[in-house]
């Protein structure tokens, strides 16, 4: 056996057995992200009335969240190419860890727009980087399984939060506490992506041959105009349907307790509700996913499935148990397969460009609708039922644009989005 197989062997046997310890640090960094991005929601009524805010202003502390990434992100790609992985993951990790702290312990209400603006900055960018890392491990071999693992460990994030930030205030009276739990946990995430550093390191060159053979995995914006059909309905997919489920989140404990009369601690289990499902679901969904492919048609499903979710709560009085239990099936169906499909239709050396344009065109949708939502409440006089439809609408345009992704994956390098895992051709490979 010559050298060079005997290295190419070495090198499979060493990635299969790490990878899985890689995803867990990936998940421990990810979790911290998202437990610190729903940490205001179980509090979102003590917020407002404690800082004399409207609900389009407590939308603007998601909006917040976004903005830096409408073209920050950008950035990101591109340190990501110039600094590489490990540099700028952590720099990122650093920024959400300085955006929590400044959002917990600012004193008004500006300054806590500051914080959960750095916590922006640094979050999409480290989001993008651990989507890189994971199908730097698991290209080619269950990529949709890791990632719906990946998925769910964001969901524990938030389902912690969502159970935890109201029952921390009404032990101690002080909903700031939860944010300062947000802050430790996020501490507990960069220790995490720096270990992961330290291993990705000491096994570079087990990746060198890889990458020489595959090209880099460079941010190049001329390469936005070199992307198939598939990949722009996939972002305008994305934008639309988070721009439903995330704003929602947002305000669904408030929803809650104002149809439900709910207390925050209740009406924190029931959003949760919604973050189990996908955990549970999400894993399982994609083991299926890389098992029989379809990802365009599942898509389709879950997408179609925000319609009625979001009618059925704007419009009726329906127990809100089963409405969170089904959008959490759809929270699973819809990332399990859009993530996992990018690197399919995407050349490797272009992977940073599309993830740094999909961020880049969601965060626009996440940094209107939330105070957008917010002032159609506002101007409702404090009832939600035109916002739900406002969700539901975006449901609409979300089921349009998987439609599109399903005809558009017929042709050419495309058809790999229906296709099993082990039929899937990189896109080198076509």
């Amino acid at each position: 056996m010559s050298a060079a197989r005997e290295m190419a062997d070495e090198s499979r046997a060493v990635i299969h057995k790490l990878r899985w310890f890689i995803l867990v640090l990936m998940g421990l960094a990810v979790f911290g992200c998202f437990y610190a991005y729903d940490s205001l929601v179980p509090v979102a009524d003590f917020i407002i009335k404690d800082l004399g805010i409207t609900r389009a202003q407590y939308g603007l502390l998601f909006s917040a969240y976004s903005v830096p990434n409408l073209i920050l992100v950008l950035v990101g790609g591109i340190l990501l190419d110039k600094i590489g992985i490990r540099k700028a993951g952590l720099l990122f990790a650093l920024l959400c860890l300085l955006g929590t702290i400044i959002t917990a312990a600012g004193p008004t209400f500006f300054f806590m727009l500051l914080g959960r603006f750095v916590y922006g900055i640094g979050t999409d960018s480290l989001i993008i980087t651990e989507n890189k890392i994971i199908c730097k491990w698991f290209r080619g071999k269950e990529l949709s399984f890791a990632f719906g693992i990946f998925i769910t460990l964001v969901r524990l994030g938030n389902v912690t939060s969502l159970n935890l930030g109201a029952p921390l205030q009404a032990w101690t009276h002080s909903w700031r506490l939860g944010l300062w739990v947000a802050a430790g946990v996020m501490v507990v995430g960069f220790a995490a992506f720096l270990l992961y550093t330290r291993v990705d390191k000491k096994n570079d060159q087990y990746f060198r041959a890889a990458q020489a053979a595959g090209g880099t995995d460079k941010f190049v914006v001329r390469d936005i105009f070199k992307f198939g059909p598939s990949f722009w309905f996939i972002a305008l997919l994305c934008v639309t349907y988070y721009s439903a489920v995330m704003p929602f989140v947002a305000f669904s404990n408030l929803f809650l307790q104002k149809k439900y009369g709910l207390s925050a601690v209740q009406g924190g289990f029931y959003v949760s509700i919604v973050f189990i499902s996908t955990m549970i679901c999400t894993p399982l969904f994609g083991l299926i996913i890389d098992k029989i492919g379809k990802r365009a048609t599942v898509m389709i499903f879950g997408s179609v499935m925000l319609i009625p979710i979001f009618l059925t709560l704007g419009l009726t009085s329906l127990n809100p148990a089963w409405p969170m239990t089904i959008l959490g099936i759809s929270y699973s169906l819809v990332p399990a397969a859009l993530w996992a499909s990018v690197p399919l239709i995407v050349e490797e050396k272009r992977l940073g460009t599309a993830f740094g344009l999909i961020s880049v065109i969601q965060n626009g949708g996440l940094t209107v609708i939330p105070w957008l939502a917010g002032k159609i409440t506002d101007l409702s006089k404090g009832e939600y039922k035109y916002t739900m439809i406002l969700f539901a609408f975006l449901g609409v345009l979300a089921l349009f644009f998987s439609l599109g992704l399903r005809f558009s994956a017929r042709k050419g390098r495309e058809t790999s989005l229906e296709l099993p895992a082990k039929m899937d051709l990189a896109p080198n490979d076509h």
